[in-house]
């Protein structure tokens, strides 16, 4: 189980890209933010118990996404913020591009002082993005906190969190193959098209044993979001007195597997 970063937290950080590159037009910006609100701020602030849905409320699923942006026009003509969203997410081809991509998150941030400095005393000029968010804001403390943990990962937890992203998207690829034709099963790693791959079944399936053939499975919750997730539960308990219910409990004990880290909050769960 990974500590922060997981698939569902990729995908707010890609739609909050979508939202800072100022497609989003002002008739869904409210349901938009709303949206990346809901799912970025602590559990444990959260006012309604049921918040935490069908699903636990520690990670979102790509159907929830989905029903969350497709019904909105974004301000291209004929794409929706869905549309732009899963271009974010499989524009993240391969290991490379997913470094990459939490290097870019910088830039939808405003610069600290240091480094406005620092660009002052670059004779290069950069264009400056048409949006972008306060440091210490919800979203701005969302991305530098998942810019640090990536930067943690080992390398073993950089891989692990490739594949968990392959598989997590990996129901979108007929959709994503509607408004791109040339995609293929090999489309998730932009590398499997190149020598000495060149699709050759063989190979991917060593590089990715598991992978295909839909055989990987991996949980989309991290040891942050399990937390989380029981320090909202103790709290409603003590608020309430209403014992956790039987489905939350299944799913619990399901999140904590044996061999997985599991908080120390999750200890009391077996008392509420």
């Amino acid at each position: 189980m990974s500590r922060y970063l997981t698939p569902s937290k990729i995908v707010l950080l890609a739609l909050i890209k979508v939202y800072t590159d100022g497609v989003v037009p002002s008739s869904a910006a409210i349901a938009i933010l709303s949206f990346l609100s809901s799912n970025i701020l602590p559990l444990i602030a959260r006012s309604s118990a049921q918040d935490c849905g069908s699903s636990g409320g520690s990670s979102i699923s790509i159907e929830q996404l989905q029903s969350a942006t497709i019904p909105h026009p974004s301000a291209i003509p004929g794409r929706t913020v869905w549309d732009l969203a899963l271009k974010q997410l499989w524009s993240i081809n391969s290991l490379d591009t997913l470094h990459a991509f939490f290097d870019g998150l910088g830039s939808l941030l405003e610069k600290s002082s240091g480094e406005s400095h620092a660009s002052n005393d670059d004779l290069t000029p950069t264009k400056p993005r048409s949006m972008q968010l306060s440091r210490s804001s919800p979203f701005g403390t969302f991305i530098r906190r998942s810019q640090l943990e990536f930067t943690k990962h080992q390398f073993h937890d950089a891989i692990k969190l490739w594949e968990n992203l392959i598989s997590y998207r990996a129901p979108t690829l007929a959709f994503w193959k509607r408004r791109n034709p040339a995609t293929d099963i090999y489309s998730f790693d932009s590398n499997l098209n190149r020598a000495p791959f060149g699709g050759n079944g063989d190979l991917t399936g060593i590089v990715y044993s598991g992978l295909v053939g839909e055989k990987f499975k991996d949980a989309n919750d991290s040891t942050q979001d399990m937390e989380a997730l029981c320090e909202y539960q103790i709290a409603r308990m003590e608020r309430t007195g209403s014992r956790v219910p039987q489905t939350l409990q299944a799913q619990l004990r399901a999140m904590a597997q044996p061999g997985m880290t599991v908080p120390n909050a999750s200890y009391y769960m077996q008392y509420v």
